[in-house]
């Protein structure tokens, strides 16, 4: 049993467990797949929409490589007092390149040192020296990390259930013919073979076949098919099959092949 018929098959049996327990409405089972993709949804939306600083990096401020429309932003960088211990004006200096640096206003309480700092800042861009000036927000405002696994788990279950209600239970996959199988006989041809079983009232060992020529007769829908071996030849009247699909008939427990 491939892995990918397993898990198509635990998709049905899961979704039509909601469907017996439902009393056999499928729309109950829809209206379940529905509240679990919301219950992903909303808080997904919700954390777009909550406003939240943009993270930027020292070069994105000396190119001016910042959003349109963005002020709010949190940069990482060595806050360091003013010149001299004079002044309300901190300097916020990137940890890669001492020369790039920004002026930090309302710092006062903030802890020097490699600090994160938030707040609405006016870049002036530059490539060395100062490249703008920051307003901080006294906390700094932390970075978030919302889990999304969790919240992103009923939306996964949710099309996990939409998937089983597609494929249904028992599930079955379409296969091809094997490309090796061989060809039909053509109508007046003979082919040697050997032959175990049962025709009418003659029996053959299957460990013991017996030699015999296969030869067939007829029109295109109905055809004798002649084993001549030791003894009378024996006759088939046989009838061309209808067309047939291969399939795979998977449950949990396993798959069985059909027709």
């Amino acid at each position: 049993m491939r892995p990918l018929d397993f898990a198509l098959a635990t998709a049905g049996r899961s979704a039509a467990a909601i469907d017996r327990l439902a009393g056999g409405r499928r729309r109950v089972t829809w209206y379940v797949v529905t509240i679990l993709f919301l219950m992903s949804l909303i808080p997904v939306l919700f954390i777009g929409s909550s406003p939240r600083p943009t993270d930027l990096t020292f070069e994105d401020v000396s190119l001016e490589r910042i959003p349109a429309m963005t002020t709010w932003v949190r940069l990482e960088g060595d806050l360091r007092p003013p010149d001299g211990g004079v002044g309300d004006l901190y300097k916020l200096y990137d940890l890669t390149d001492p020369n790039l640096y920004l002026y930090i206003s309302n710092a006062s309480s903030l802890p020097l040192g490699h600090e994160i700092v938030t707040g609405r800042i006016s870049a002036t861009g530059g490539e060395t020296g100062l490249i703008g000036t920051l307003a901080a927000d006294v906390p700094a405002v932390p970075k978030a990390n919302e889990p999304f696994a969790v919240i992103l788990f009923p939306a996964v279950v949710a099309a996990f259930l939409a998937i089983g209600i597609n494929v249904g239970y028992p599930i079955r996959r379409h296969e091809g013919w094997p490309k090796e199988a061989p060809r039909p006989l053509v109508p007046g041809a003979a082919v040697a073979a050997r032959w175990s079983g049962r025709i009418g009232s003659e029996m053959v060992a299957p460990e013991a076949p017996t030699a015999a020529l296969v030869s067939v007769a007829g029109e295109s829908d109905r055809f004798d098919v002649t084993i001549a071996g030791p003894g009378e030849p024996r006759v088939i009247r046989t009838r061309r099959p209808a067309s047939a699909t291969r399939v795979r008939v998977c449950r949990t427990s396993g798959c069985e092949p059909g027709l």
